[in-house]
């Protein structure tokens, strides 16, 4: 089975991201075609009378000259040389909308890109071999048929156009140099129009197609998906290493941080939060560690292992979760609740210690509603 067969899969958003730096988008000359046959068409139409008047003012002005005049040397050169300036003046305008056209017809099926690599000479396109492949490929066929099909149309038209026209053709001869020339130029106009139509039509297959060739290109086989996924997320044991190192990392870093640890509130399962109250260092209690699920685990054990208080408190340990960095003060909408807890530890230490009563469990304290959810989902 051929490696093409083997593409069976739809190209994954990274390699089309990756063909398009490289250029590769669909493009379609039929579309610019038409829209310079359009374009060209309507140009002619609005400069036709336009065109004539300035050939024979140019024609009175720069060359009706006197008998002295002509004997001077330069005369002539000078003299066309003022009429081509002036030509070029008058062509400017339609030239610059046919310029912009092109640019913007042209890149609009697959969007601006600019490669500069593809301005690079290479080896490869001077390769003989490459390029009588590209002759026998599909896509030079399909092209082939294409420029085929264009030259059938446009002499069909010109020869629709010239034998509808061939009275007035004929009868140009005896009009004004002026009025022949407008003619003239707006049959012209009338056979790029129906040209600019019926490329269009071809162009609206060719869109499509050129889009559909492009996909079929970068397609991928299974095995390509599966190696760029395991270059875009590493391989599993590559993954399962970074993730032993990262949880070790962070068991360190909870063995530094937790002795610091006034208290610690727990969901009791999913979240876990140390807190410590030291007014020379801050002027509200601040979190020194928080954790949910294998993290908040590790803290619960860590803990009880240095014998910190260990309080369930569901809503308030939620809360200080999701509003509250590490080394961050608590928002002051949870003074309240954390001064109940830390003057309950309090009367816990004193209790150990033999100084005062065993103090009644705490209660659920009330919290903010919105402190309830993570910031930035409802």
């Amino acid at each position: 089975m051929s490696e093409s067969q083997n593409r069976s899969e739809k190209a994954t958003p990274r390699r089309l991201r990756q063909a398009r730096r490289k250029g590769q988008v669909a493009r379609s000359r039929e579309l610019v075609s038409a829209g310079l046959m359009l374009l060209g068409s309507l140009c002619l139409n609005a400069w036709a009378g336009t065109f004539g008047n300035f050939f024979i003012a140019q024609m009175r002005s720069q060359f009706t000259i006197d008998a002295a005049a002509a004997r001077t040397p330069g005369v002539m050169v000078s003299r066309f040389g003022d009429a081509l300036l002036d030509m070029l003046g008058l062509l400017i305008p339609p030239l610059g909308l046919l310029a912009i056209a092109v640019a913007f017809l042209g890149i609009l099926p697959g969007g601006a890109v600019l490669v500069w690599d593809n301005l690079l000479p290479k080896g490869s396109r001077l390769n003989p071999l490459t390029g009588l492949g590209r002759v026998f490929s599909v896509r030079s066929w399909v092209e082939a048929g294409k420029a085929l099909l264009k030259v059938l149309l446009v002499g069909s038209v010109l020869w629709i156009v010239l034998h509808q026209n061939s009275a007035t053709l004929v009868g140009m001869s005896r009009a004004s140099f002026p009025v022949a020339m407008h003619r003239g130029l707006q049959i012209l106009a009338e056979a790029w129009l129906f040209m600019a139509i019926l490329l269009g039509l071809i162009a609206v297959i060719d869109v499509p197609f050129q889009q559909w060739q492009l996909l079929k290109g970068l397609r991928m086989s299974k095995q390509d998906i599966k190696e760029e996924r395991q270059s875009v997320e590493g391989r599993p044991e590559v993954k399962m290493r970074i993730r032993r190192m990262q949880v070790a990392l962070s068991r360190s870093q909870l063995k530094r941080r937790l002795p610091k640890a006034d208290v610690v509130l727990v969901n009791p399962t999913h979240y876990s939060v140390a807190l410590r109250y030291d007014p020379k260092k801050a002027k509200a209690p601040y979190v020194v560690a928080k954790g949910i699920d294998e993290m908040a685990l590790r803290i619960r054990e860590l803990a009880a292992e240095m014998d910190k208080p260990v309080l369930a408190l569901p809503e308030l340990a939620r809360a200080v979760y999701y509003s509250t960095r590490v080394d961050q003060e608590i928002p002051s909408s949870l003074y309240n609740a954390v001064a109940q807890v830390l003057s309950h530890v309090m009367q816990l230490k004193a209790y150990r210690d033999g100084r005062g009563k065993q103090p009644r469990p705490l209660a659920n304290l009330p919290v903010p509603v919105q402190l309830l959810k993570e910031r930035g989902k409802s």
